[in-house]
């Protein structure tokens, strides 16, 4: 399958492989991800590619482009960072897109004939900062549609199961998508409810007995890779964390995956994918 961008055609599902990265992605790994929608991955990633990785966040940082978002609420003592579709612009992090191991794990976990990259997003968490994702998936906030798509999240320390994320195992199964909403100010964005067919977030908090939730501590290396549609959160959620942490994660869609405008909460990024062809 093509990716496109700025005149750049490339196979991404050919992705060299190596031997770690290629041996996670066995059966019981693929059937982890399809029954729970979420499989931890042990020492997916070599050095060399968290090295990369670091760099494109640093120069995102240094020079902050038009997907760059500080997302830092009023009274935080720290801030909360992230940028996405970087990688154009981003030495670094277009080698990690195009030649480390994520693009052919997330195809055999898919089981994917190609696939296309849908975004790149890194995200920095300074220590003492008070906000993190609440409970969401990824879907309603993408331009895409149809097909299976999937989430590499890559930290660059270890992660403690504070630091990292919660999972509602299966829950990429329900048939539902939900309201997408603004993470800084918890409230849905402009025009969802108009749009309808998104339900109301379930209050998993509130009743976490009747979830099965899961999550892993992880090391550098080590990564989590998740279905859309599968409920996850920042497991420290608003509670401050005693160290800056930095990650990335790069979400990819199979060969039935389409480019579908989904509402005016995401008029920016459909506007740059247009232009981008």
């Amino acid at each position: 399958m093509r990716h496109t961008g700025r005149s750049i055609e490339r196979s991404l599902i050919d992705s060299v492989i190596d031997a770690p990265a290629f041996a996670a992605c066995d059966a019981s790994a693929r059937a982890s991800y399809d029954r729970d929608g979420v499989v931890c991955l042990r020492q997916a990633f070599a050095p060399h590619w968290l090295g990369q990785i670091a760099d494109g966040i640093a120069q995102d940082c240094a020079r902050p482009h038009r997907f760059f978002r500080d997302e830092t609420p009023p009274g935080s003592p720290a801030k909360y960072l992230f940028g996405f579709w970087s990688w154009p612009d981003n030495p670094a992090l277009r080698d990690v897109v195009f030649n480390s191991p994520a693009a052919g794990i997330a195809g055999r976990l898919m089981g994917a004939d190609a696939v296309t990259m849908i975004m790149d997003n890194w995200f920095l968490r300074e220590a003492g900062a008070t906000n993190g994702a609440p409970w969401h998936h990824d879907e309603p906030y993408f331009d895409f549609d149809g097909g299976r798509m999937c989430a590499i999240w890559i930290p660059l320390e270890p992660a403690s199961r504070e630091e990292a994320l919660t999972f509602a195992a299966g829950s990429h199964r329900w048939g539902k998508l939900f309201m997408p909403f603004d993470f800084r100010d918890r409230v849905a964005f402009d025009g969802v409810a108009a749009h309808g067919g998104y339900a109301a977030l379930p209050d998993i908090d509130g009743a976490p007995e009747t979830y099965r939730l899961i999550a892993w501590a992880l090391e550098p290396g080590d990564c989590l890779v998740f279905d859309l549609r599968t409920l996850h959160c920042a497991t420290a959620g608003t509670r401050p964390l005693p160290r800056t942490i930095r990650r990335l994660s790069l979400r990819f869609g199979d060969q039935d995956v389409r480019f579908r405008p989904r509402g005016v909460w995401t008029e920016e990024i459909t506007r740059f994918l247009i232009d981008q062809g």
